[in-house]
């Protein structure tokens, strides 16, 4: 009997994987009004925030990096031991599936009460972080931690293509990724300018 190779079972999830981001366009496709508006609140904000808790964290941290990368506005991730203080006509943009991540909430509250703008990407309208958003970018794939655990782990063992439930965060890379591109393209910054950003 043939063994089964662990390349196979790695290739069947890239295919799937695959699969996966085809749908990226159309969830953008349903937002661009929503889109544009993030292009406006980046050109007028004074300085940008980036915050997520997680495996979510892990994808504001690779997009706070390549914001600033452009070095056109100041960008903080607000888990860094440097960072600025969220002031008045800031933007902040925040990292959540579920939305009810009480430490990203919590942050979403103080910006608003000193006058920031909050982004929010996320999986549910009707969380409490969608509410307290300026802006709501909708991305599948987060868990309702609201629903206890044995909901979880049901949802969990449904989505064996994202082990351990990664869909929100595979599309939330997507979107800081296709952000940061459409950035570039649209102000005509070239590659070399992203390149002397880089640490050697």
């Amino acid at each position: 009997m043939k063994e089964h190779r662990f390349s196979e079972d790695m290739l069947d999830c890239a295919n799937v994987m695959t699969q996966f981001s085809k749908n990226f366009p159309s969830i953008l496709e349903t937002q661009r009004d929503k889109i544009d508006k993030i292009y406006d609140m980046i050109e007028s904000c004074s300085a940008i925030h980036v915050y997520g808790k997680g495996r979510s964290g892990a994808i504001a941290v690779c997009f706070s990096l390549r914001l600033s990368h452009f070095d056109f506005k100041p960008v903080f991730f607000l888990g860094d031991v440097i960072k600025k203080v969220i002031a008045n006509n800031d933007l902040v943009f925040l990292l959540s599936g579920s939305g009810d991540t009480s430490e990203v909430i919590e942050v979403a509250k103080k910006a608003r009460k000193i006058g920031a703008k909050v982004v929010a990407l996320t999986s549910y309208t009707e969380s409490e972080l969608a509410r307290t958003a300026d802006l709501l970018v909708l991305l599948p794939g987060g868990m309702e931690k609201r629903k206890g655990w044995s909901y979880l782990e049901a949802q969990l063992n449904e989505r064996p293509s994202f082990y351990g439930g990664g869909e929100f965060e595979f599309y939330s890379y997507l979107f800081q990724e296709t952000l940061l591109s459409a950035i570039g393209s649209h102000r005509g910054i070239g590659g070399g300018i992203i390149a002397k950003t880089h640490e050697r």
